[in-house]
């Protein structure tokens, strides 16, 4: 397994923060290699509600299904994906100078397509903490800084 874990500071409020990050429906906004979410069918705050996905990694698109694993009002969100590319995101926040510190952790596995076309892991493995990097300012610029 593979892992990227990034944390930064938001000036919004624990709840808003986690709010949003727990809206699948934003998740393109921020995650620039997320292409789509589709058929999402409930609330993605609920346990077990699933949607579609289309990500690439390094150039590869891949298309799979996620569902919420855990969900803690202004404390916690995660999901994991369940085909396409196995991971767990995890997002923690707690109360931080009257903001938020964001705790963005991601374990997953290059699926073999990936790795098939790059030829190493370790260049997919630096592109997605890239990608976490991203991800985290992206969500400082949406939510402030």
């Amino acid at each position: 397994m593979s892992r990227v874990t990034k944390i930064a500071s938001v000036k919004a409020d624990p709840e808003k923060v986690l709010s949003y990050i727990a809206d699948v429906k934003n998740h393109p906004a921020f995650i620039s290699a997320l292409k789509s979410v589709d058929n999402l069918q409930g609330d993605p705050k609920h346990i077990g509600e699933s949607w579609d996905f289309t990500f690439s990694m390094g150039g590869v698109e891949v298309k799979g299904k996620a569902e919420t694993a855990d969900y803690v009002e202004g404390k916690h969100y995660s999901f994991k994906t369940t085909t396409g590319i196995v991971s767990t995101f995890s997002y923690s926040v707690e109360a931080e100078n009257g903001g938020t510190r964001l705790t963005m952790d991601v374990d997953y596995e290059i699926p073999h397509n990936v790795v098939a076309k790059l030829l190493d892991s370790a260049v997919v493995e630096r592109l997605n903490d890239q990608e976490g990097d991203r991800a985290v300012e992206n969500l400082q610029a949406i939510l402030g800084v």
